[in-house]
């Protein structure tokens, strides 16, 4: 095994020798449409589409189980095809076919999704949507470590963690405009214009001269069950890494997830065109908010990660996380002065409570801009070079599992607490979900603590060289 990452750090030193600027947002490229894609969906396009389908007493269940029963095939899926371009050895590479079938079929689930109707068919095409978005995803994950030098992780770190965010934050700024005018078509034809440009520059532009190792085994169970068995033993701080990164991203998911409802109901109760287009705009507002703040930090993130190790951050942005996640809890009291929240009210038009609660955005925006930016380089850390498909796939089982499990159990609880009156002040469900997000952050933070950070462990955290076992 040390042999094959020696071979492996030696392809990765002679791909692209310290990248500049211009390489490095090239790598990130389909990071943004992905990050447009995803974010403004679930945040943006889906809760006020579902809502108009089965009513707002159903809202919370039906979102719930249209992203949960569509994010399955993400968590089984993106793993088996990551771990299938690994072994893949055509000769246009092993990474862009994935990559360019994925982001076509994507474009077009999107688009035919703006033409349906019934709250059946958006399932059944949401859920063709996350096979063909994942189809991409897994073999690009494995693209982008690829092409950059060990030393330079934690920078490429950055790189993903703000491509991602600016991704959200275009689409948030460009899916709000059509959001609020309830042009949703316009908004799923933007997202799927982004993913084909995105993909046409990947596959021209990017190397993916790479081959699969012969060590490698390439029969059915490999690439299917066998892509699921990862050793605790030889692997054990990866997994208790992707244990802390799903609840982390369980508090974040379920935030993004529930924002709409939480100011339609909270703030612009009542039913009308006009009410449901201010809670988009406030929702577009918070999420803006939390997204700037997360590309400010995503830099020195990864600066921060390189010198002192990947650990310290990922706590921070738990901790960071759940500050906000319980100031949302409590955010009828008046828990902020006046001389921070009657500007932000007064400048946008909003009411007191609802600048509190973007100011509670602002810790929640840099825990996400430090775990984005410093946990994929700690994942690329901790895991064999050879099979970066697999193993960035793998992780996926915590990136889209976090919305499986949170919106399973948060969505049920915000209909029956809802249902059941006030709860500090505003309808019960929301403060119980806060809540229940809050300890999700807690866990997150407690779970890190028994990974080791392999550049800590050589020694040094500022010139980890290549070619060294990275776990257990």
């Amino acid at each position: 095994m040390a042999i094959a990452h020696v071979a492996a750090g030696s392809r990765r030193q002679d791909a692209w020798e310290r990248p500049g600027l211009g390489r490095l947002t090239l790598l990130s490229l389909y990071w943004v449409a992905i990050g447009w894609l995803w974010n403004s969906l679930g945040a943006q396009v889906l809760p006020p589409i579902v809502s108009g389908m089965v009513g707002q007493a159903h809202q919370g269940t039906a979102l719930s189980l249209l992203e949960s029963f569509g994010t399955v095939v993400a968590v089984i899926w993106q793993p088996v095809v990551g771990a299938l371009s690994d072994r893949t050895t055509l000769a246009w590479g092993r990474r862009r076919p994935y990559i360019a079938s994925g982001a076509l079929g994507s474009s077009l689930f999107l688009v035919i999704m703006a033409f349906v109707g019934t709250y059946y068919w958006l399932l059944v095409v949401y859920f063709l949507l996350q096979v063909a978005s994942n189809t991409a995803q897994g073999p690009y994950q494995g693209l982008g470590p690829e092409n950059v030098a060990e030393r330079d992780f934690g920078r490429f770190g950055a790189f993903y963690g703000m491509a991602n965010l600016v991704g959200t934050l275009i689409g948030f700024l460009v899916t709000g405009i059509f959001t609020g005018s309830g042009q949703y078509g316009l908004a799923f034809s933007t997202m799927a214009a982004m993913l084909v440009v995105a993909m046409v520059l990947t596959v021209l532009l990017v190397p993916d001269r790479h081959r699969a190792p012969d060590g490698l085994r390439r029969g059915l169970g490999a690439v299917t069950l066998g892509t699921f068995a990862i050793s605790p033993r030889r692997h054990g701080s990866f997994l208790w890494l992707m244990g802390s990164r799903l609840l982390i991203l369980m508090g974040v998911v379920g935030l993004e997830s529930y924002a709409q409802f939480f100011f339609k109901d909270v703030f612009y109760p009542g039913g009308g065109t006009a009410l449901t287009n201010h809670a988009n705009a406030a929702t577009t507002d918070l999420l803006a908010i939390i997204v700037v703040l997360a590309i400010a930090v995503s830099l020195p993130a990864g600066r921060a990660s390189d010198r002192w190790g990947r650990k310290p951050l990922v706590m921070v942005s738990a901790l960071l996380g759940a500050v906000g996640a319980l100031g949302l809890a409590f955010s009828r009291d008046h828990l902020l002065p006046g001389g921070m929240t009657a500007p932000v009210a007064s400048l946008l038009g909003i009411p007191s409570g609802l600048a509190q609660v973007l100011w509670f955005g602002v810790p929640i925006g840099l825990g996400i801009g430090c775990i984005l930016t410093v946990d994929w380089a700690f994942m690329i850390d901790l895991i064999p070079p050879d099979e970066y498909g697999r193993f960035l796939g793998f992780s996926n089982i915590a990136t889209a599992g976090s919305g499986i499990i949170v919106r399973l159990i948060a969505g049920p609880l915000l209909d029956h607490y809802n249902a059941g009156g006030r709860i500090l002040g505003e309808p019960g469900g929301y403060p119980v979900i806060f809540l229940m997000f809050f300890v999700f952050f807690v866990a997150g933070l407690l779970l890190v603590l028994p990974v080791v950070d392999p550049r800590r462990r050589r020694g040094t955290v500022t010139a980890a060289p290549p070619g060294v076992t990275r776990d257990g």
